[in-house]
C-alpha cells in the first residue's frame, strides 16, 4: 500500500462577518512562504495600489495554487498576516477593514478635527 503525505493547514477566518464576495485566483504567480503556503489574509497580488482582493484560505502552492480573493465584504484586519497599506486600503474600495490600526497621519486628522 502507497501513501501520499499532504499538507494542511490551520483554517482562518479572516471575515468579520459573513456577509463578502469572493472569486476564483490563480496564485501561481505570487510569492509563498518558505513553507510553501500563502496565508489566508495576503493582499493579493501586493500590499499596494495594484490590489485587488484578499486570499480567503490558505493556499498550498505546490499543491494547488488556485484560491479565493474577496473583492467585496468586511475583513478583520488583526487576522491578516500582514496590515493593508494606505495604498492598498484605497485600491479596495468594497472591502471594509475592521480592527486596523490608523496611521499617524490618520490620527493627526482625527486630532485636528477634534480641535475644531
Amino acid at each position: 500500500m502507497q501513501f501520499e503525505t499532504k499538507h494542511t493547514v490551520a483554517e482562518v477566518n479572516i471575515l468579520a462577518n459573513d456577509h463578502y464576495v469572493g472569486v476564483p485566483y490563480d496564485c501561481s504567480s505570487i510569492t509563498a512562504n518558505a513553507d510553501g503556503v500563502i496565508r489566508a489574509g495576503t493582499v493579493i497580488p501586493a500590499n499596494g495600489a495594484t490590489a485587488v482582493g484578499i486570499l480567503l484560505h490558505d493556499v498550498v502552492k505546490k499543491e494547488n495554487p488556485n484560491g479565493t480573493i474577496v473583492v467585496h465584504g468586511f475583513i478583520d484586519a488583526k487576522k491578516m498576516p500582514t496590515e493593508p497599506t494606505t495604498a492598498a486600503i484605497s485600491a479596495l474600495k468594497l472591502i471594509y477593514f475592521s480592527n486596523i490600526t490608523p496611521t499617524s497621519e490618520e490620527m493627526n486628522k482625527d486630532s485636528e478635527e477634534d480641535n475644531q
